[in-house]
Parts: structure tokens; C-alpha cells; sequence
């Protein structure tokens, strides 16, 4: 099954800078590893790759989105690493890659034309994973000695890689709630357990506004987060599983998400500089 070799140094699979993620010069190269160059894609017929996908992922492979050169299994394979979530695609490459190797048909007879693949599919899937603009890390932190924490965020991290925020929603929200409350407990304002997320964030931006923690320019745009927090909260208590609702469209969900991670941010840029004034009043982290 040996086809002609590539050149697979590291400049082959970047990705951050580019319109689309495969180019023309690299399908060969995945198209050898998943022989797929036909419209095929290993062993799959259309049933066991939907079947494939389905229990592995939990994802409809075969959705319209995935198949901008077409409807066969090998354009859909192609299109959905051009369009879904890049760590995603990087999880099924991976996952698919080892699904390969136990099919001896489709593994490469000379070992070093093996390697060689492997290697090349080693620094895709990195590359996509720093690709991501979910930056997760930045938002998302292990903030206290809380047990349900690290739970809670693998959970956040695991559906919103997967493209499943409004199934996320409510976790998020539990999230925000957890963080904020903590935060205020750091400086000794404690709350009540029925206060809505939104009232917390509240209490939270008057604090900020009151240690002088952001400039005057700033403060505007953080008020605005008082109206994105009661919108999730809003969000969490009448469109996600946290009660038997209709969940919110996939769409509006990711927008919610999307700024949300984006508040948590900067949020937690703000209590790094707190944090590091605190251990040294002389030292300064740019936001």
C-alpha cells in the first residue's frame, strides 16, 4: 500500500497564518496515511464511518458543513479538519491514526515510510491544537483547593472542544459562580448561596472599581459584563440542562461562551496583577 514519499520536515504542517489548514501539497501526505485520496477513507463504507465517528465522538461526521468539496467519505474527512474545532480535529486524527495502525492492510510496509507519516501527523495535530481559539488555560483556572474544580473544568473543557456549548452552558455558569464567589471571599465579602451569578459579578465589578483596578477606560466595557453575566445566568436557569429546558441554538450558545471566556481573561489578568502587587508591591504585570 507504499505510495511515493513526501517531504515531511516541520515547515510542511504549519497552520497559524494560513486560510486553510491542508494545503493543496500536504492532501498527498493525508491522503496516504487515511487513503483517502479516492474518496475513500481506510476501511470504512458510509455506515460503519458514520457509526465510527458517532460512538467515538459523538459526532455526525456527514453533516453538510463538513462537506464543502463534496459527499464522499474522503472529501467529508477533509472538509471536517478544515472546519471543526482545531483541538477537536487534532483528538480525531490522533484517535483515527490508532484505528489505522490495528488494520494491517493500511499500514505502511517499510517501517521508515511509517515514521515518517507518523511524525508528519504528530506535528499537524499540533499545530491545530495551537491553532485553537478556545484558550481554555486563560479562562478556566484551578483557582482553589475545591474537589469538584478539576471535574468541572475537564467537563467545560471536553464539550466545548467537542463543539457542544450549549451543553456546556450550565457548567459554565457553576464556573462563574464558584470563581466569583471565591474572588470576593479574598477579600473578605462573603455571599449568600442564593445570590444570582449576575448580583455576584456585580458585587465583584464594584470591588474592582473601588480598588481603582481598572482605568477609566476600562470601566465602561466591565459594566457591560453585568449585562453578559445575567444573560447566562438567564441562559443557565431557562435554556440548558440545568432544569428540563430546550436547550439554547448551538449558535447563540458559543456567542454567550465565546464572551464569557473572553471576561474570565481579562478578569484573571487583573488578579495576577493584584496577586503579584500583593507579593511585590514593586512589580508590575501588563494587562
Amino acid at each position: 500500500m507504499t505510495q511515493p514519499s513526501q517531504n515531511l520536515d516541520s515547515s510542511a504542517v504549519k497552520i497559524l497564518g494560513r486560510t486553510r489548514r491542508l494545503l493543496t501539497h500536504q492532501r498527498a501526505v493525508f491522503d496516504q496515511i487515511f487513503h483517502s485520496g479516492g474518496g475513500y477513507v481506510l476501511n470504512f463504507c458510509d455506515r460503519t464511518m458514520a457509526e465510527w465517528f458517532e460512538e467515538s465522538f459523538g459526532l455526525d461526521i456527514f453533516q453538510a458543513r463538513f462537506q464543502l468539496e463534496g459527499t464522499s467519505k474522503g472529501k467529508t474527512l477533509r472538509g471536517f479538519v478544515e472546519v471543526a474545532e482545531p483541538r477537536l480535529v487534532a483528538q480525531v486524527l490522533r484517535t483515527l491514526w490508532a484505528y489505522r495502525c490495528g488494520l494491517s492492510d493500511y499500514v505502511e510496509a517499510k517501517e521508515a515510510e511509517e515514521s515518517r507519516l507518523k511524525s508528519w501527523l504528530e506535528q499537524f495535530t499540533t499545530e491545530l491544537e495551537n491553532a485553537s481559539t478556545l484558550k481554555l488555560d486563560d479562562a478556566f483556572k484551578d483557582f482553589s483547593g475545591d474537589t469538584t474544580l478539576p471535574k468541572l473544568r475537564a467537563s467545560i473543557a471536553a464539550d466545548l472542544v467537542a463543539e457542544k456549548p450549549d451543553v456546556a452552558l450550565d457548567r459554565v455558569h457553576t464556573y462563574c459562580v464558584k470563581r466569583f464567589r471565591d474572588l470576593l471571599s479574598s477579600r473578605k465579602q462573603p455571599v449568600d448561596a442564593k445570590t444570582p451569578l449576575h448580583a455576584i459579578f456585580g458585587a465583584y465589578g464594584k470591588a474592582l472599581r473601588d480598588e481603582g483596578a481598572v482605568s477609566a477606560f476600562a470601566l465602561p466595557t466591565l459594566r457591560v459584563q453585568h449585562r453578559l453575566f445575567e444573560g447566562l445566568n438567564e441562559a443557565r436557569n431557562k435554556r440548558s440542562f440545568a432544569h428540563d429546558n430546550e436547550l439554547l441554538a448551538v449558535s447563540e450558545a458559543q456567542f454567550i461562551i465565546d464572551c464569557v471566556l473572553a471576561s474570565l481573561a481579562f478578569i484573571e489578568r487583573l488578579e495576577a496583577k493584584r496577586q503579584a502587587s500583593a507579593d511585590d508591591p514593586a512589580d508590575e504585570i501588563p494587562f
